[in-house]
């Protein structure tokens, strides 16, 4: 009988220790298959992010494809007015050129102006995923690049709006050719304003500064490292 009921104890505990075995095992298995999951959601969310990422760095390249287009433009619209400027500056035209030539009256008058495109930058600030090393230093140059160009540019630009302002507040309470002027028509009066003038040639010369040795060279230099970024978003949006 002692010996019966030892057996049975040892059968129990066998028992026990099997089932715990087995209990452990399935937890374990379990456990693992939670990490693998997690994993391959983790590294689902990562491309996913990836992807994302890649989309606002591609619009951030399409935003300075089309701000440099802006810019060629401008700068091919003052590299032709760049002798006009000059003539007024030194010889000066005469009074048939003016005649030959009307649009020469309008060579203060008015000005292209440039919209950065900002959008995509201002999607990438957003951004709250997780950005890789690489990624995460181009961001911060893209970022650190907007910010000081748009300010700046728009320094010199407000420079030239102040002018123009100057400009068209002072012709319009002084001079009586103003009504015809500011409908396109050229005058005689004007043409006498604009050859005989010093008033005429100063506001020229302030002109020039401000776009040729100010603004011009600012927003070449955008285009200049605009290039550069898209070179180097087109390394990095794998």
């Amino acid at each position: 009988m002692l010996r019966f009921n030892t057996k049975k104890k040892n059968d129990a505990s066998a028992t026990r220790t099997g089932f715990f075995s087995y209990a452990v095992r399935e937890i374990i298995l379990v456990v693992i298959g939670i990490l693998i999951a997690v994993s391959i959601n983790n590294c689902n969310e990562e491309r996913k992010q990836n992807k994302e990422l890649n989309y606002l760095l591609i619009r951030v390249q399409e935003d300075l494809k089309k701000d440099i287009a802006q810019i060629d433009t401008i700068l091919t619209f003052y590299d032709k007015r760049k002798p006009y400027y000059k003539k007024v500056l030194t010889t000066g035209f005469t009074k048939k050129d003016y005649k030959k030539n009307r649009s020469l009256a309008f060579l203060i008058f008015g000005y292209p102006e440039l919209t950065i495109n900002q959008s995509g930058i201002t999607a990438i600030e957003n951004f709250k995923g997780e950005i890789s090393h690489q990624k995460e230093r181009l961001v911060q140059e893209l970022i650190s690049f907007y910010k000081r160009q748009v300010w700046e540019i728009k320094v010199d630009n407000d420079l030239r709006l102040e002018d123009f302002k100057e400009n068209f507040n002072y012709w319009k309470t002084n001079e009586n050719w103003w009504v015809d002027y500011v409908m396109l028509n050229v005058t005689d009066e004007f043409i006498d304003y604009a050859v005989n003038s010093k008033d005429y040639k100063n506001r020229v010369a302030t002109s020039e500064f401000f776009t040729y040795k100010v603004y011009l060279p600012e927003i070449a230099k955008f285009k200049r490292e605009g290039l550069k970024l898209i070179d180097k978003i087109e390394k990095v949006k794998q």
